[in-house]
């Protein structure tokens, strides 16, 4: 036996040396660093700087940086009821479009008895601004003008909603966003919301639509400053125009490769009719991006995609195999009953790349399967080996630990192209030791409930040394543990003597 040396042999000098190696001290599975990215909007109220990333670990300091009721805050919010301990949020503040114009609307209170007339009966008047409920208590001295004074005045007092209200009209209450673009189109405002809301008799409260919001802004600061040396494993970006898409499309895509291996995944919200959806869909086809699709629900899509994303990291922080189905987004408000996808819709939505959630009887909201957005080849192919993203996040932790594995334990080896068996003691890689190495790997895998079929893998595995280049070449086919989604059952019913 030969064990390596420690001192170099032409030191003479009496001495002892003795090395701490914590290179094998971990054993079996690691952790994968795991971190969720928001990138988003802040109000100038904020004192971050926009471009940066920045680590937020509590609600006062998103507050502080990013402005309260600013798009970033109430993103984190989402995030924050959503993730896991130990699931660090990561922000990039990124600047609105040059020009941009701020979304709006204006709703209209009608008393049926007249303008200067007090209402026929005292309650309550309500809205819903982005699922946030604002209430304000009426009498029957209120006319219609007072009502939409109080309710002007509830709004503005709420700093945390992401709108503002001021007086249009006599009857009217003006809300416009806190930001420009057109992401404020998609903050749902409406005047009753549960079964028993109830308005005032002869008191109707005529709620358009949030809309004008334009301007979308260039995601490329965020990208910027992800790219040297940062990696987020899961990121959420609500700006989903076609040009933001392309950008973070192609960015994913080069952190896939093998020479990057900082590789992440995107979640997005769409809200919209089944048509309009599938229309957004038509255009996307990236196996790192995953949307949930939605339908005249309550909570704002930048909001609902922020809590989607800390769910689904948070599962994959435990156990990326793990179907994402039956997590509660908590805070989420849902459509009411009826107003939701029929089973039919929701097939069609999965089919092309959405991932639309399961409502329940009290408008909550849970993941029912996550797709990303892959359904075709590059030919035009119909193809989903890269649809289900539990299998890219299984296959991004696989990578992840072998990659590490090497870097920590096998770096300085020597590498021998014909010994056959490494000499005792000494640092030098074979074929033979890095087959031991990829089949131990693999039984720690299988134990872990990640992957399947020892005999498959082994035969299948195949390692090359490369000597003059100083290359271990290995390939292997690793047969992952899928996803229950479904069951069937069929019962042969026999009545009677048998």
């Amino acid at each position: 036996m030969s064990l390596p040396n420690l001192l170099s042999l032409s030191f003479l000098v009496p001495f002892v040396a003795a090395k701490n190696d914590f290179s094998r001290a971990i054993r079996g599975l690691r952790g994968m660093p795991r971190r969720l990215l928001l990138i988003g909007h802040k109000l100038a109220a904020g004192s971050a700087a926009t471009g940066k990333i920045l680590t937020v670990g509590s609600e006062a300091d998103a507050v502080a940086i990013f402005g309260e009721g600013s798009m970033l805050t109430l993103m984190w919010r989402a995030a924050k009821r959503n993730a896991d301990l130990g699931l660090p949020i990561d922000c990039i503040a990124i600047a609105p479009a040059a020009g941009g114009v701020a979304a709006s609307t204006t709703v209209s209170i009608t008393n049926s008895a007249g303008a200067a007339t007090g209402l026929l009966e005292a309650g309550e008047v309500m809205l819903y601004i982005g699922g946030v409920r604002v209430a304000v208590g009426v009498t029957s001295d209120d006319t219609q003008t007072t009502v939409a004074t109080k309710l002007i005045n509830a709004i503005n007092a709420r700093i945390a909603l992401p709108v503002t209200a001021a007086a249009g009209a006599a009857n009217e209450v003006k809300l416009t966003c806190r930001w420009p673009g057109p992401t404020g189109n998609d903050i749902d405002v409406r005047a009753t919301y549960y079964i028993d809301d109830r308005l005032p008799k002869g008191l109707t409260v005529a709620v358009p639509a949030m809309a004008g919001g334009a301007g979308a802004p260039d995601v490329t600061a965020a990208l910027t400053a992800m790219a040297i040396g940062y990696r987020a494993t899961e990121i959420v970006c609500p700006f989903t125009d076609s040009a933001n898409m392309v950008l973070l499309e192609n960015d994913l895509a080069a952190r896939w490769k093998e020479n990057n291996m900082q590789d992440g995944m995107v979640v997005n919200c769409i809200r919209g009719t089944e048509s309009a959806i599938t229309t957004f869909l038509s255009t996307r086809n990236s196996p790192h991006v995953h949307t949930i699709a939605v339908t005249k629900d309550a909570t704002s899509p930048f909001e609902t995609a922020a809590a989607a994303g800390a769910g689904i990291e948070s599962q994959a922080a435990k156990d990326p195999a793990v179907p994402a189905t039956g997590i509660v987004l908590l805070g989420y408000l849902g459509p009411a009953q009826g107003d939701h996808w029929t089973v039919d819709q929701l097939n069609n939505l999965l089919t092309v790349g959405g991932s639309p959630l399961q409502i329940a009887q009290d408008y909550s909201g849970s993941l029912l399967r996550l797709v990303s957005n892959y359904t075709m080849t590059n030919s035009g192919a119909a193809d989903r080996s890269m649809a289900e993203v539990a299998w890219l996040k299984t296959m991004s932790y696989y990578r992840w630990f072998h990659v590490t594995e090497f870097q920590t334990k096998y770096a300085g080896f020597k590498l021998a192209q014909y010994i056959t068996e490494p000499i005792p003691g000494q640092k030098i890689m074979t074929a033979e030791l890095s087959e031991e190495i990829m089949l131990g790997l693999y039984k720690t895998f299988m134990d872990a409930g990640l992957c399947q079929n020892l005999d498959y893998y082994r035969s299948t595995l195949l390692v090359e040394i490369d000597g003059p280049n100083g290359k271990l070449k290995i390939q292997d086919e690793p047969v992952i543990v899928t996803q229950h989604y479904q069951t069937e059952i069929t019962s042969y019913v026999v009545a009677g003597k048998v």
